[in-house]
């Protein structure tokens, strides 16, 4: 037994100080309690000990040196993020990916599920079946089949949490009757969706939006704009206005992926409750350039977003724990908040929120310590303390 001393516990609705008492992998109890002679002791030092972080879209890893992509190795994708505090993981095989790569990833996570003691908690299919002109570009499209689709979801064994798509798609409602077949959580992204194939998904089960504000667009067209002023009726605005939905957002430093104004809008709109915080991170092998030699008007001067051969943005080389930091700076969310949308948002989202998510007696012991600019500093997962614990090179 284990019970973690001068911690200021994290909950989901106040932070308190206290101790945590864990037996094997799970917490047992929590607050003012009394610690039994024989536990282990460790000492918190006055730090936050808030619920593991979830990162539910991630396709690589790219710090402190190293660089992993999850279709070559999507074990050690998980097990670097362990060291940032991501202790579950839903790896991301995406729309630029060919059939067999995203076979493997897969392959991979059915595996790594299998055996156990390790971060993946399922697979999040970002595509196959987007809008191309929102990310993916036409060579990278695959032409729609139901029996193609669904083989992803029968080769995955039920391992397939959530599942993006765009929802204007000719093919859009046999899209959805599939994912709902399988189980799997409705996310649309990368699209360019009108209001009304919006509303349609959401009546058939839509709950996440993939990336709030990037890679969406407006149905007028990618420059629409109205008599009134602002363009009005893009993607992130229609879905900002319809009840219970959750909303990913990548919060890099600058804010080049959502702005800080639009951080705040989406908080102010969706809540503490449905914000979820993701990386998107990739290893981009083109990404050994340095950002210093870069003006600071031109994107590849950004250390922790990646730029693609044309320019384009390409994810990020962040950690959730990153993200919770810049969000927090972008809106003055405090540190629970932040929590909130780093971890027990995405569980709720996924199903996960019975065995991770936040801290109570049951759940795993699945632990992240950080300071009040959310660096981490010491994390536990299944009641074993982590070795090598990092914090960003971006923080």
């Amino acid at each position: 037994m284990k019970a973690i001393i001068n911690a200021k516990i994290v909950y989901t609705d106040r932070i308190r100080e206290g101790s945590i008492l864990l037996n094997a992998d799970r917490i047992v109890s929590t607050g003012d309690i009394s610690i039994p002679e024989d536990a282990d002791i460790i000492d918190a030092g006055g730090l936050f000990a808030g619920p593991g972080l979830i990162d539910e879209h991630v396709h690589g890893y790219h710090q402190y040196g190293e660089g992993f992509d999850i279709t070559d190795n999507t074990r050690a994708v998980a097990d670097a993020h362990l060291k940032h505090g991501v202790t579950s993981i839903t790896p991301s095989p995406s729309y630029s990916l060919r059939y067999e790569r995203c076979m493997s990833v897969i392959e991979q996570c059915n595996q790594a599920i299998k055996e156990g003691h390790n971060t993946i908690a399922g697979i999040h299919l970002e595509g196959p079946y987007i809008n191309y002109r929102m990310g993916a570009g036409k060579k990278y499209a695959w032409k729609y089949s139901d029996a193609v689709f669904s083989g992803l979801f029968e080769a995955a064994c039920g391992h397939v949490l959530h599942c993006t798509y765009a929802p204007e798609m000719p093919y859009a409602e046999n899209v959805e009757d599939i994912i709902n077949r399988y189980g799997a959580v409705m996310d649309i992204g990368h699209t360019m969706a009108d209001p009304a194939s919006i509303y349609r998904s959401a009546s058939k089960g839509l709950k996440i939006v993939t990336h709030l504000f990037d890679a969406t667009g407006n149905y007028k067209g990618i420059h629409a704009s109205d008599m009134t002023g602002d363009p009005q009726d893009g993607v992130s605005y229609v879905v900002l206005g319809i009840p219970d939905m959750y909303y990913e957002i990548i919060s890099d430093v600058r804010g080049i992926h959502v702005t800080q104004s639009s951080q705040r809008l989406a908080l102010r709109c969706a809540g503490e409750d449905h914000i979820i915080l993701v990386s998107d991170c990739t290893y981009h092998r083109r990404a050994d350039e340095d950002p210093e030699e870069y003006p600071e008007n031109d994107l590849r001067s950004c250390r922790d977003i990646n730029i693609g051969k044309t320019g384009n943005l390409f994810g990020s080389r962040l950690t959730v724990a990153d993200c919770a930091a810049n969000f927090m700076k972008a809106t003055g969310a405090d540190i629970r908040i932040a929590f909130k949308c780093a971890s027990t948002n995405s569980a709720v989202a996924l199903g996960l929120d019975e065995q991770v998510g936040s801290i109570a007696p049951g759940k795993k012991a699945n632990l992240v310590f950080t300071d009040d600019a959310f660096r981490v500093k010491n994390v536990i997962f299944e009641g074993k303390p982590v070795g090598d614990v990092r914090t960003s090179v971006f923080a």
